[in-house]
């Protein structure tokens, strides 16, 4: 009898060490966690005035079409890069409501990117393909993240491929940002369409597509 008291008290502490230790680290994590978001949310807005001072600079001093769409590829790989690590963190965190804000002022900064691209191909005439691609973030719905999956895939080994022929710029198209609202009504795009993509301002291609279907109407036009 004393002896299974014991063993009782013995399971009963080391439960209780356990769960305490589980509460000390999953605090530590979200912390760390917080700080690196945090971290972010300062290079967000750091880029968000960068690019638009990068706009100003290009207009103001008169800067050479090479240089221009140079930096505007350089551009996008780095705000496609950074975003990227961002949706690495876990979004069952209770910094979900932050990692959206996030999301939002990126989705902004893709948005002023594309737009800058149009001007930069329009006065430039520089022979170089836009995709830009607008799906929906944060979605419950299992076989739909499954086609964002396999088309987020399929579009990172286009650029791959065809590299400085395409600027592909994603963007998330659920977030009621009003400017990223008035391009899905332009286009007539409803949220339940997500996912899609925009070819060059002309072509909309809805739902999943192939590697050949997307070679076909980007490349052979």
């Amino acid at each position: 009898m004393v002896s299974s008291k014991h063993a009782f008290w013995i399971a009963l502490v080391f439960t209780l060490a356990v769960f305490i230790f589980g509460l000390v680290m999953g605090f530590f994590l979200e912390t760390q966690r917080a700080g690196q978001v945090q971290k972010n949310l300062i290079a967000s807005e750091l880029n968000m005035l960068d690019e638009q001072l990068r706009n100003r600079v290009n207009e103001r001093f008169n800067i050479s079409c090479e240089s221009s769409v140079s930096d505007t590829f350089n551009f996008a790989e780095r705000i496609f890069h950074e975003a990227a690590k961002m949706e690495t963190y876990d979004a069952s965190s209770n910094l979900d409501d932050t990692l959206k804000l996030l999301h939002k002022r990126y989705d902004l900064l893709r948005l002023m990117l594309w737009t800058e691209a149009i001007e930069l191909k329009q006065k430039c005439s520089k022979e170089f393909h836009i995709a830009v691609y607008i799906y929906a973030y944060g979605i419950e719905d299992i076989s739909k993240k499954s086609m964002q999956s396999s088309m987020e895939r399929l579009l990172i080994d286009f650029k791959n491929k065809y590299g400085d022929e395409i600027l592909l710029i994603p963007m998330a198209g659920n977030l009621e940002l009003g400017a990223i609202n008035k391009v899905l009504d332009y286009y007539e795009i409803s949220a339940d369409e997500l996912p899609v993509v925009v070819i060059d301002e002309k072509i909309v291609l809805k739902g999943l597509v192939t590697f050949d279907e997307l070679e076909k109407t980007i490349i052979v036009r």
